[in-house]
């Protein structure tokens, strides 16, 4: 005899490691699970099966489970005609028009490629470059996304397409020609080159191709990638700066869809699009492109003290060895940012960081970040990030598996 509580299932295509990676997978899954504990499903999940559950799961479906949470490429798949014959709520993780229309969740890749964008601009690059290695539709907007946010800053664009040059990551006959053609690219545009790969599994491409073309990173080839794995960004040398695309929220979100929907509510007509989490910067983007010796120490010398949040403008001045009038003049003229709000973006960033990857208490995150108190952090996120900082974790917990502690609001 069935109880109230509600029955889902988790299904996702095993190409989801494909279009994804495993890291997707995990991710997503435990944000469906935390969901599920919160609200008394009984959750079923075949994520590691690849399907093979399907034929003994179809005859059940209308029967068995109250609602599925999927991640369908094909609509032809095993887990299509699954969704086909199921009369339960729907909600599909996967980007695509297909003859199937259902509830979407969904990252926001164009806000991927515009955070990525930014990221390298606010470094002081001024060229930059988009690399791709497919057409997907999840490709294509995430690089419209970061091609819109260069133009609207008025910064140089160029594309690194290997699809286009025949040259696809898929194609195993091309893997000799690769790398060299990516060196070849590389070489005719200007430096410091600011690049933002597809994801994190390319970044070997840029190394390889830096080192053929004698190219440095980062100070001739800037890379900021997608997907923040730690095995391929924090063991790669250099290692990679990279955009978390927030797949946690993104199954957390898809879950309360699904519950919205089997509590009989209407479903949305467009996808729910999750916006990406912090980036997190490593050397690959340890750079600021500017021509001004005192301001390229000067910026170095506040990263490098944001933290201390006894740093203030006077001791940034005496550090320089400038005037007040000189240095404030090099900022406004070749930084086009005033000292104590480029001091004050760097406490955020780190601030952003803490909060996403840690359970700090918010106090501790302003104390650790550079902030002399918790009001003037707020105060900063208000002005700089829009939302508060309790708002910014809601929308970026913690990975799983991070040690806890009782958090404060």
């Amino acid at each position: 005899m069935r109880s109230g509580r509600k029955r889902v299932l988790y299904y996702p295509d095993r190409k989801q490691d494909l279009y994804y990676g495993e890291r997707y997978g995990l991710y997503a899954e435990r944000g469906i699970v935390d969901f599920a504990l919160q609200a008394g499903w009984v959750l079923t999940s075949v994520s590691d099966h690849g399907g093979h559950l399907a034929p003994a799961l179809l005859p059940a479906i209308a029967s068995r489970f109250d609602g599925i949470i999927t991640l369908m490429p094909e609509p032809g798949s095993i887990i299509g005609k699954l969704v086909k014959s199921a009369a339960v709520p729907v909600v599909d993780l996967f980007d695509a028009v297909g003859e199937i229309n259902l509830p979407k969740v969904l990252t926001d890749e164009r806000a991927i490629g515009r955070v990525g964008a930014d990221h390298l601009m606010n470094q002081g690059i001024e060229h930059l470059a988009y690399f791709k290695a497919d057409a997907s539709r999840q490709t294509l907007t995430r690089a419209l996304g970061f091609e819109e946010q260069v133009k609207s800053r008025g910064r140089s664009l160029h594309r690194f397409d290997l699809a286009a040059a025949g040259l696809s990551v898929l194609d195993r006959s091309a893997d000799r020609e690769r790398v060299p053609w990516l060196a070849d690219q590389l070489l005719r545009l200007p430096r410091p080159l600011g690049v933002m790969i597809q994801n994190d599994t390319l970044y070997w491409h840029i190394i390889e191709a830096c080192a053929l073309a004698s190219l440095h990173i980062p100070s001739d080839v800037a890379v900021i990638s997608v997907g923040n794995i730690e095995s391929l960004c924090e063991l790669s040398e250099p290692t990679l700066t990279s955009v978390n695309p927030n797949h946690y929220r993104l199954g957390y979100e898809a879950a309360g869809l699904l519950d919205q929907l089997m509590n009989g509510a209407s479903a949305p007509i467009l996808p729910l699009r999750v916006p990406p989490g912090h980036v997190e910067i490593r050397e690959s983007t340890d750079i600021y492109a500017v021509h001004d010796e005192t301001l390229r120490a000067v910026l170095q010398f506040m990263r490098e003290n944001s933290q201390d949040p006894f740093l203030s403008v006077e001791d940034i001045v005496k550090a320089s060895g400038k005037s007040r009038r000189h240095l404030y003049s090099i900022f406004e003229h070749d930084w086009q940012r005033p000292i104590a709000d480029t001091l004050a973006e760097l406490r955020v960033l780190e601030a952003k960081r803490l909060l996403a990857t840690t359970h700090l208490k918010l106090y501790a995150v302003a104390v650790q970040s550079g902030f002399s108190s918790e009001t003037k952090m707020s105060r900063a996120f208000s002005k700089y990030v829009g939302i508060t900082p309790g708002n910014f974790r809601l929308g970026n917990p913690p990975a799983p598996g991070v040690a806890k502690a009782l958090l404060s609001d």
